[in-house]
């Protein structure tokens, strides 16, 4: 199991940069969720479900937490904006709580961002922020996040060999469609019961519960 975790996570190589976190490149098919297991005490994110991705020269790797919603919508950012009152904001990590990022469901991606796979686009852009909310956008097509998630090169292999994490595939339907408080025991059990096959560049990587 270990032997496929890093193989799964060295497929992992979108090209994300700071200060502007996403840039605007291909990472289709070379995200992975992280499903928090029963066991991982870091209050930071027990029972939580991780969308990540590679990034950068140094492998570290980015991602979003994406089922825990706050009790605040998106006005209270952008009050002069009619249209973030329909958006509720999320916990998206401890790193940079009082940074934006986006996700967006759709067919046409946004300005200065990463297509993490098909129909499902990554961002931390403001100015492309604002003209996905002006555009309209529905809220099942739309997710904002305070903060993100960070781990140093080598530091979530290590994670996942100890058993804080499983993995699974990303399922956009699940992430949009799921009512976020019973997203982690739904995919926990998922993960912990099923084995299933994920593509990979170089084959496809089989990813199973421990």
């Amino acid at each position: 199991m270990r032997d496929l975790c890093l193989a799964f996570l060295i497929a992992l190589c979108a090209g994300l940069q700071p200060v502007t976190l996403f840039a605007a490149e291909e990472a289709k098919d070379r995200s992975v969720l992280l499903i928090a297991s029963q066991d991982l005490a870091d209050p930071r994110f027990r029972q939580s479900v991780v969308l990540v991705t590679r990034h950068g020269s140094n492998r570290s790797t980015v991602g979003v937490i994406v089922n825990r919603p706050l009790d605040a919508k998106l006005d209270r950012i952008f009050p002069e904006i009619k249209e973030a009152a329909q958006h509720r904001l999320h916990y998206g990590g401890p790193v940079a709580p009082a940074d934006l990022v986006f996700m967006l469901r759709g067919e046409t991606p946004p300005a200065a961002s990463i297509a993490l796979m098909d129909g499902l686009f990554l961002s931390s852009n403001i100015e492309s922020l604002l003209r996905v909310l002006g555009a309209p956008t529905p809220a099942d097509r739309l997710r904002v996040f305070r903060g993100f998630a960070s781990w140093a090169p080598y530091q979530l292999e290590s994670e996942i060999d100890r058993g804080d994490w499983y993995l699974l595939p990303v399922d956009v339907d699940t992430l949009f469609n799921e009512p976020p408080d019973g997203l982690w025991l739904k995919l926990f059990r998922r993960a912990t019961q099923l084995t299933v096959q994920a593509p990979a560049h170089d084959g496809g990587i089989a990813l199973a519960g421990r």
